[in-house]
């Protein structure tokens, strides 16, 4: 009997110390992968999902924080939300504008596009910047965009 209450006292201290509920979530948190868009060989926009462990949930503000830490030249900023359509604004467009090449600005809003379009309801985005030579301001969606897997 001595050793039955034991072995019940030795579970129970066991069962207590065990992880907390938050840090059980916090083990079992789904991962978000997040587009990468690139160019190959001949030109082609590909598309590529990648593992983002900075991101945890989809919405617009971890998006634009993801964003805007791949891409320190560009700062994205978040305008508004209305139905399906995200409105965003670069106040400063000059890197992307005239300094990326022909390909570089269609390479970063497709990438931009894919990426807040993960976000449930959202199908459309809205970019507002300065127009220049290698990119406009518009609304685009993932159709505006002929890519390879």
């Amino acid at each position: 009997m001595k050793n039955a209450t034991i072995l019940l006292a030795a579970l129970f201290f066991l069962y207590s110390c065990g992880s907390s509920d938050s840090e059980a979530e916090a083990l079992s948190a789904p991962e978000i992968n997040m587009w990468n868009i690139d160019q190959d060989s001949i030109g082609n926009l590909t598309k590529a999902q990648v593992l983002a462990p900075d991101v945890d949930t989809l919405s617009p503000d971890v998006i634009l924080r993801y964003l805007n830490n791949n891409n320190p030249n560009i700062k994205l900023e978040y305008n508004k939300l209305s139905g399906d359509t995200l409105f965003l604004k670069i106040p400063e467009a000059t890197f992307l504008t005239q300094q990326m090449g022909s390909s570089g600005p269609e390479i970063y809003i497709a990438e931009v596009v894919y990426n807040c379009t993960e976000i449930p309801g959202i199908k459309f985005i809205n970019l507002d910047f300065k127009e220049g030579d290698h990119a406009q301001p518009g609304t685009y969606k993932r159709e505006s965009f002929k890519l390879t897997p």
